[in-house]
C-alpha cells in the first residue's frame, strides 16, 4: 500500500511541476509584458531553433493555457502511472520529435506557441499503445483522454480553426499526432501490456492426477462379495 501511494504521488508531482511551470511563465510574461511568445516554433528558421523546446511554455491567453493544461497534466500522469522506466524519454522525445517536425512542416513565416502539440503526441501515444497492446488499462486511459478532449481528431484539419474562429495551429497538433504514433509503435512492446491467456497445464495436471489409479489401490477397491441363495423351507 506505502509502495503503491509513492507510486501514485510520483506520477502525480512531475507532471503537475511541468504545468505548474508553464503557469508561471505566462503569469510572468503577462504581468511584465517580457513579449516571450515571440520566442514560440518559427518553420524553417534555424535561428529560432530553440522554439522545438521554448513553444510548450508560451500560451496566447488565458483559455489557450486551460485548455492545454488538464490534458496535459492527465496524459503525462498515465504515462508515468505505466511506464516507471520509459516516462522521461516519452516526454522528452515526442517534445523534440514534435517540434522537429513542425519545423519542417509548418508554414514559413508563422509562430508556433503552446502545449497542444505535446498533448496530441501525448495522447496519440497512449491511443496507439493501447491499439497493439490490448491492454485494459491503456485502454481506459485513451477513451478517458479522447473524451476530455472532444476537439482532437477536428484539431488536425486547417478548417477547423476558421470554423470556431480561433487561429490553431492544426500543423502542431498534426506533428503531434505523427509523433505520437511513431513512438507508440516503438514502444508498444513496454509498459502494460496484454495479459496472457490462463495456462491450462494445471487443468492438465489436476485431470490426469485424478484419471490415473495406482496399481496397489485399484486392487483394493476390487472387494468380492459373494452371495449365498438359500432356499426357505
Amino acid at each position: 500500500m506505502f509502495s503503491f501511494l509513492i507510486k501514485l504521488i510520483d506520477s502525480v508531482v512531475w507532471p503537475a511541476l511541468l504545468v505548474v511551470s508553464i503557469w508561471i511563465v505566462f503569469f510572468i510574461n503577462l504581468r511584465y509584458q517580457l513579449d516571450l511568445n515571440s520566442y514560440g516554433l518559427h518553420p524553417h528558421k534555424w535561428d529560432d531553433l530553440y522554439g522545438v523546446v521554448t513553444m510548450i511554455f508560451l500560451h496566447g491567453n488565458f483559455d489557450h493555457l486551460l485548455s492545454n493544461s488538464i490534458p496535459l497534466l492527465l496524459s503525462m500522469g498515465f504515462i508515468f502511472i505505466n511506464f516507471s522506466e520509459e516516462r522521461a524519454s516519452i516526454i522528452v522525445l515526442n517534445i523534440l520529435a514534435t517540434g522537429i517536425i513542425l519545423f519542417f512542416i509548418g508554414q514559413p513565416g508563422s509562430n508556433h506557441i503552446g502545449a497542444s502539440g505535446l498533448v496530441y503526441a501525448l495522447i496519440f501515444f497512449v491511443v496507439t499503445h493501447s491499439f497493439f497492446t490490448r491492454n485494459k488499462e491503456m485502454l481506459a486511459a485513451s477513451f478517458t483522454l479522447i473524451f476530455l478532449y472532444g476537439s482532437l481528431i477536428y484539431g488536425l484539419f486547417p478548417e477547423f480553426g476558421k470554423l470556431i474562429g480561433k487561429n490553431i495551429s492544426w500543423e502542431g497538433h498534426l506533428s503531434g499526432a505523427l509523433s505520437g504514433i511513431i513512438f507508440g509503435v516503438l514502444y508498444r512492446n513496454r509498459g502494460p501490456q496484454k495479459p496472457p491467456p490462463l495456462d491450462d497445464d494445471f487443468d492438465d495436471f489436476e485431470d490426469e492426477y485424478w484419471n490415473t489409479t495406482d496399481v496397489d489401490d485399484q486392487e483394493s477397491f476390487n472387494t468380492h462379495i459373494q452371495y449365498i441363495y438359500k432356499k426357505k423351507d
